[in-house]
């Protein structure tokens, strides 16, 4: 099966090639929190990024952020927090990334591609990365490089 780039973007194929993306912008700093993310900082950042998750229900997102074995995120200088990749994975077949934000103030930056490049070079090359996204940023994916998939199914939360 060929992989079919969205027309006018180009594949990034391959662990080696998504891992050559993975620094992060002048005066970003990225790093592996899980176990140690603050849910108050992860849900600001959350909110302020406009990513549509319960941020009103601090114990739901605490029990998110508890409940994830990757989290990368993204720190400025100051060590502020202005971007989080979430994810769930076994390290070795497959990772669902399940929230990537980050604040306004640092969207156009490459921090969100980094986070996801540095999220791959984690998990390695026997493992595939999946998200699903919402309806906005679809077109935003493909320019990142990313291949669309069409074939998945899903039992939709009751809350």
């Amino acid at each position: 099966m060929g992989l079919t780039p969205v027309p006018g973007h180009s594949l990034v194929n391959g662990h080696a090639a998504w891992a050559a993306l993975a620094a992060p912008p002048p005066g970003i700093t990225f790093a592996r929190e899980e176990g140690r993310l603050d849910p108050m900082e992860y849900t600001a950042v959350v909110r302020a990024s406009g990513l549509v998750r319960p941020v009103d229900d601090a114990a739901r997102m605490a029990a998110m952020v508890a409940g994830s074995n990757l989290i990368v995120t993204a720190r400025d200088e100051a060590g502020r927090l202005i971007g989080a990749a979430r994810s769930f994975t076994d390290f070795a077949y497959g990772c669902y990334l399940s929230d990537l934000c980050v604040e306004p103030a640092g969207q156009g930056r490459g921090i969100g591609r980094g986070l996801i490049a540095e999220t791959k070079r984690i998990i390695g090359p026997g493992c595939m990365l999946l998200l699903l996204s919402a309806p906005d940023p679809m077109s935003w994916y493909p320019k990142l490089g990313m291949e669309r998939v069409a074939n998945g199914f899903i039992i939709r939360r009751d809350g």
